[in-house]
């Protein structure tokens, strides 16, 4: 039986299940947030926008760390906005926009120190990022179809 992101969530977030529901809306609204982007469409528009604005506030986890995941949320937006700019540019701005579209993972680091501190955090943050599986190859493949790297 192979092992689920919200298996991760699990070890990374020392059973918080509040913690755990937060990352599992939030890994569902990015994937729709990418889905814009990319191709235009979402399956659900307002529900993305609502849980953006508003959802999120009342998820227990986010309410109790708001002080800490409202700038993470905020550095989140900004490094993928430039992300889907740097997509579509040559292979030094691929490169660029792969380290940037790693906020995400980033925020589960910061989730993982809340919910473990700083040791923890430490121990957990390399497992964490490795779990990024999307490549720059990938990601310029993808965008820049008629280009040579």
């Amino acid at each position: 039986m192979s092992e689920t992101m919200n298996d991760r969530f699990r070890v990374w977030f020392c059973g918080d299940e509040s913690a755990c529901s937060f990352a599992e809306q939030l890994w569902t609204a990015l994937q729709e947030w990418d889905d814009i982007e990319d191709e235009g469409k979402c399956e659900d528009y307002n529900g993305l926008i609502s849980w953006l604005a508003f959802g999120k506030e009342y998820q227990p986890f986010f309410a109790a760390h708001s002080h800490l995941l409202r700038p993470a949320f905020l550095q989140l937006y900004l490094s993928w906005t430039s992300a889907n700019v740097l997509d579509r540019g040559d292979w030094q701005d691929v490169c660029k926009s792969y380290m940037l579209r790693a906020g995400f993972y980033q925020l589960l680091h910061l989730i993982a120190w809340i919910c473990g501190g700083d040791a923890w955090a430490r121990r957990v943050g390399p497992e964490i990022y490795r779990s990024y599986a999307e490549t720059p190859e990938e990601i310029f493949k993808e965008f820049n179809r008629c280009q040579d790297q």
